[in-house]
């Protein structure tokens, strides 16, 4: 059917689901369209639907018709065919997304690269057992050989080099990089980033220019990271859509994939938020239109409080590790309220003694700020630099350079374990607890909200919902009655 009116058009089409009958609202895309189905929250979405729908009665269809009465002409041509029109050839169908389109290698053996100096010259290494194949192409090739003395593969360190190594061991190992190779070129940091996925036919890599982007406007490693593993589960999920056609998506598509991966996995608010920002600024940098994506749906974050340790859990978790270096580590980030990477960033110098404060540089947001340092972890500290004598880092790997956050991570839970330690949490609960502990010995918000680094008071504040010492104060009404 044609229609002679320039407004776009919205269909109505009626289906039942579970013995009920619904509308469904169908139209090409269009972001007014979508903007004026977000600001009515009685219009719901449906996987199993295919769309948006409502109630099936005829005062629905007359208020559909008024609400999209100076935007859209409303059709009921379509009402009671089945199935529901076609509407448009690049209208995303629903039972095209692959929610697993990026399939991984099989592969699981690493290979760790690390930066060394000889002879002031600078060199690239690993270590390890390499299988037939691959010590083939190593020993074949005319810039990498093995170090007897050292009992380790190296190659000059230059673009060229790095690339062609990475070439010959992807095939066999996954790749990674010690934290003191420090890699700048984004071709290297884009095949770096997606070596783990097998890549079919229809694989897409995430466009350089996105990753340029990010660079050119400082990004922080971790948002980098984050936005482009979402980027790429993003357009790698329209397997049967083209770069050109994914780049002409609006509002309804991203919603429609976000409200599929709802359905179908288990994504926290924060994790589809992030996914939100990291396709909000793809469109961005990639798309040359006018793009508003002010309507796309974030879902509504939960307001749960942080787990804590008790102070006796602490104590249990750091007298349960032996190694004076874990010991070391652990005690720090509890008692100074640190990040992971806050503590594996630190050098011996950012120690302040006399002081008794710890400088922390370029953390969360990039900010510079100073927090306390225990009597005991400075003893704890003193005793580790005498027997371990670190060179760089405050905290040092096998290799040297920066400790590995996952080692970190493994040490909190063998002590957890060691401890019986029951309590749900992780590394960052120890600052959890940190800023916890210190609002129940009475130190104002305002303090504790200069220690962790916080750039608003509110987030600051749940630990005021976290801290139990008042309630537990608090006589129960259930007391008062006596049997």
């Amino acid at each position: 059917m044609t229609h002679t009116n320039s407004k776009p058009v919205v269909y109505l089409n009626r289906v039942q689901h579970n013995g009920r009958n619904y509308l469904r609202i169908l139209f090409k895309r269009n972001n007014e369209i979508s903007k004026r189905i977000m600001n009515n929250d009685w219009i719901r979405y449906s996987i199993k639907m295919k769309g948006y729908f409502v109630k099936d009665t005829e005062t629905n269809t007359g208020i559909i018709k008024e609400l999209f009465d100076d935007i859209a002409y409303v059709s009921t041509h379509y009402l009671n065919w089945k199935p529901g029109p076609s509407i448009s050839p690049d209208t995303i169908g629903l039972e095209n997304l692959k929610q697993m389109a990026l399939l991984k290698r099989k592969t699981t053996e690493q290979v760790m690269l690390f930066p060394f100096a000889e002879d002031e010259k600078r060199f690239v290494g690993f270590k390890r057992y390499i299988e037939k194949d691959t010590f083939n192409k190593l020993r074949w090739t005319n810039f990498i050989y093995f170090n007897n003395k050292t009992n380790t593969w190296q190659f000059v360190a230059n673009r060229a080099n790095l690339i062609g190594a990475i070439k010959i061991l992807l095939p066999k190992y996954i790749v990674k990089i010690n934290n003191d190779l420090k890699i700048h070129d984004l071709n290297i940091r884009l095949m770096l980033l997606e070596q783990s996925y097998d890549k079919g036919p229809t694989y897409k890599s995430c466009p350089l220019s996105f990753l340029e982007y990010m660079q050119l406007h400082n990004y922080s490693d971790n948002t980098f990271v984050t936005y482009h593993n979402m980027v790429l589960r993003f357009l790698n999920t329209f397997k049967g859509h083209s770069f050109e056609q994914v780049n002409g998506f609006g509002v309804y598509e991203i919603d429609t994939y976000h409200q599929n991966w709802l359905q179908n996995g288990s994504p926290s608010p924060s994790l589809i938020n992030q996914s939100v920002n990291a396709i909000k600024l793809y469109y961005k940098v990639t798309s040359n239109s006018n793009l508003d994506l002010s309507m796309v749906h974030r879902p509504m974050r939960n307001k749960a409080l942080p787990t804590i340790y008790s102070r006796m859990e602490v104590k249990n978790i750091v007298e349960s590790i032996d190694n004076l270096k874990h010991k070391t580590m652990i005690f720090l980030i509890y008692s100074s309220g640190l990040r992971v990477s806050e503590l594996i960033n630190m050098h011996q110098e950012d120690i302040l003694i006399d002081r008794k404060m710890v400088f922390i540089r370029k953390s969360k947001g990039r900010k510079d700020r100073y927090t306390t340092l225990a009597e005991t972890a400075l003893k704890m500290l003193t005793n580790y630099i005498i027997k371990y004598k670190p060179s760089k880092y405050l905290f040092e790997g096998q290799f040297g350079g920066q400790y590995s956050s996952t080692s970190l991570r493994k040490i909190l839970k063998a002590a957890k374990a060691k401890a019986n330690i029951r309590t749900p949490g992780s590394i960052h609960t120890l600052r959890h607890s940190f800023a916890t502990h210190l609002l129940e010995n009475g130190t104002d918000l305002r303090y504790i909200q200069e220690l962790l680094g916080h750039s608003s008071s509110r987030t600051t504040e749940i630990y005021t919902h976290v801290s139990t010492l008042n309630i537990s104060k608090i006589t129960s009404p259930g007391d008062l009655i006596k049997f």
